[in-house]
């Protein structure tokens, strides 16, 4: 008999331990409009707009976690006077990817060769939503003389303001019922 209660009350507290695990909420996922700051280069500033959709289950539950999740990234500066401040105007779309948010955007015009022509790179930028904190690396093949390489930089995220119409991203709007439509 002691067995079995002992079994119960560890059922029970293992039951309340997952239930009381709270979803991550839409606040979790960024949104609005950030100073882009990277040792070396003039600020940028980073407009991030969630897109989110339903991508498991059958919806009777609203979805909460950030499964199917986008960040569209849109970089920009006040000025595009010189190559380094045309090459940080750029747009694209994050993933999360080993709880990184990831962005792959391809510059054809990424590398200023010695003789002033460019080559193409691909610039990687990762980021931590919490930290703000992030690693932006450019490839690039042996192009004009130059070799290949990969650069890796720090880079960090401030918030300024949020978006001026705010995206809610969860719960989704669906369809009473089971098997539903969501927009």
């Amino acid at each position: 008999m002691t067995i079995t209660r002992v079994l119960a009350t560890l059922v029970i507290l293992a039951g309340v331990a997952v239930g009381s695990a709270s979803p991550a909420r839409a606040a979790e996922i960024m949104q609005g409009t950030y100073t882009y700051t990277q040792e070396g280069l003039p600020p940028s500033t980073w407009t991030i707009y969630p897109m989110c959709v339903p991508v498991v289950g059958d919806l009777r539950e609203p979805l909460y976690l950030p499964v199917g999740c986008e960040l569209h990234v849109t970089s920009s500066t006040s000025s595009q006077t010189t190559q380094e401040l045309q090459l940080q105007n750029y747009g694209g779309d994050a993933r999360l990817v080993s709880d990184l948010w990831t962005v792959v955007v391809p510059k054809e015009h990424g590398l200023l060769c010695p003789d002033g022509t460019t080559a193409p790179t691909v610039e990687t930028y990762k980021f931590d939503n919490a930290t703000l904190a992030g690693t932006h690396t450019v490839t690039h093949n042996e192009a004009c003389g130059v070799p290949a390489a990969v650069i890796k930089q720090p880079f960090t995220l401030t918030f300024d303001q949020p978006l001026p119409i705010p995206v809610e991203p969860y719960p989704l709007p669906c369809e009473p019922g089971g098997l539903r439509m969501c927009r």
